[in-house]
């Protein structure tokens, strides 16, 4: 009986030797470094005292870099605001083998719409995790919400926010 345990406790302590062994340690955030023409694509809906107003949507064209912050995978995505259209966006990330995981961030900015001009917008972006690939192209879809200041039909109205904005980051080649 004292042979059998002492068995199960080698195997036991084999696995977990080989489990801990991996590949390589692989800097993925020297995969995602680099510039990136970036296109971004709200689709926010608004809400307020149970009246829904017409969403927020159009498409942002503009550029990005993302900046290795530290020997650990973190790196930090800029994203350059287009003036009358869209502000700064700052996002951090941790790269590892699963992928980059974008931490969620907020916005405090304004979001130019053809139905209100400047929205003044307070949102919560939730990030997922995106794939690293050789290509070094990224898309990913961020939930919103928070809350909007809007003008419409001359009425400042703060309306509760939710949606998606989708982003699109294509590396840059010189």
């Amino acid at each position: 009986m004292k042979s059998k345990h002492l068995i199960y406790c080698l195997l036991a302590l084999c696995f977990f030797a080989l489990s801990s062994c991996g590949p390589e340690n692989v800097d993925y955030a020297n995969k995602v470094v680099g510039n990136y023409n970036v296109k971004i694509t709200p689709n926010i809906n608004l809400k307020s005292d149970g009246n829904s107003f017409p969403s927020i949507e159009l498409d942002v064209e503009t550029v990005g870099t993302i900046t290795k912050d530290d020997e650990l995978g973190n790196v930090t995505i800029k994203i350059q605001g287009v003036n009358g259209l869209i502000n700064d966006i700052e996002m951090k990330a941790y790269c590892s083998g699963l992928g980059m995981n974008i931490e969620d961030c907020t916005y405090a900015g304004m979001i130019s719409s053809s139905e209100y001009g400047g929205v003044d917008c307070n949102i919560t972006l939730k990030n997922p995790t995106t794939t690293i690939s050789n290509s070094k192209i990224f898309n990913w879809n961020s939930t919103v919400t928070g809350q909007c200041l809007i003008n419409f039909i001359g009425l400042e109205i703060t309306c509760e926010t939710s949606g998606l904005i989708n982003f699109e980051l294509t590396p840059i080649t010189e």
